[in-house]
């Protein structure tokens, strides 16, 4: 639960809760209704560390799981058609697989 006013910690006056939509990459993922404080004495605006580590987890929490499938003679992997979108990926274009561990593997796209 948010608290509705602090102390601001730049010149400690008071502030209020505020909220706001944010765009990241370019307006393609939407984070609604984020809140933040501003100052009413020094007008900055700030989060809590708490309110960074709801909106980290928003952030992180985009991800998808995609079955391992069999085509050929080789082991591949879809991309759901939202996700191409969003990357603008097209057939035929080549992405790099990087192993960083046995159970991390990044694809980079080219």
């Amino acid at each position: 639960m948010e608290k509705e006013k602090v102390d601001c910690g730049f010149c400690g006056g008071k502030t209020e809760l505020k909220f706001e939509t944010l765009e990241l990459l370019d307006g393609k993922v939407i984070l609604k209704q984020q809140p933040y404080y501003k100052c009413k004495k020094c007008r900055k605006e700030f989060v809590s560390s708490e309110q960074m580590r709801e909106t980290e987890k928003e952030i992180n929490s985009f991800n998808v799981l995609r079955p391992i499938i069999s085509t050929g003679r080789s082991l591949a992997i879809t991309v759901p058609a939202d996700l191409a979108k969003f990357y603008n990926l097209k057939k035929g274009e080549n992405v790099r697989l990087i192993p960083e561990s046995r159970h991390l593997l990044k694809v980079k796209i080219s």
